[in-house]
């Protein structure tokens, strides 16, 4: 593939943090109106990414590695939002970000320059 056939997903083509939030609480909410099981798996979810034996801060940059890995921009931008409420340092992001492009190849790159365009957007992460 090509990377001029990723060139459609520029800086205007990233929601903001606010459209995302509200995007993905409405798509929640009628997930959560579909089924039991939606909302079981919502609670396993939030669940999991509680503190533990792993810090707060730890499990969601995990979840930006795996995120990138299995090509869920959705997910990326939710990572990346709980990454800057957490205080993640700009830094340790980055670093998350350079092991997910040497796990997943030059094929994450797409991914990983929108994922950088959001998190310009951000708060704490978006001063460089």
């Amino acid at each position: 593939m090509s990377e001029s056939t990723h060139l459609h997903h520029d800086h205007a083509a990233t929601p903001s943090p606010a459209a995302f939030r509200l995007a993905r609480a409405e798509g929640n909410e009628r997930l959560r109106g579909s089924g039991e099981l939606f909302e079981s798996f919502f609670a396993l979810d939030a669940a999991a990414y509680q503190a533990g034996a792993l810090p707060v801060t730890t499990k969601e940059l995990l979840g930006l590695v795996v995120s990138v890995m299995k090509d869920c921009e959705e997910c990326v931008y939710y990572h990346l939002e709980r990454c800057d409420e957490e205080g993640v340092g700009r830094d340790e992001v980055l670093e998350t970000l350079q092991i997910a492009l040497v796990a997943g190849g030059s094929v994450t790159v797409p991914l990983l320059r929108r994922a950088m365009s959001f998190m310009s957007q951000l708060p704490r992460l978006g001063a460089s």
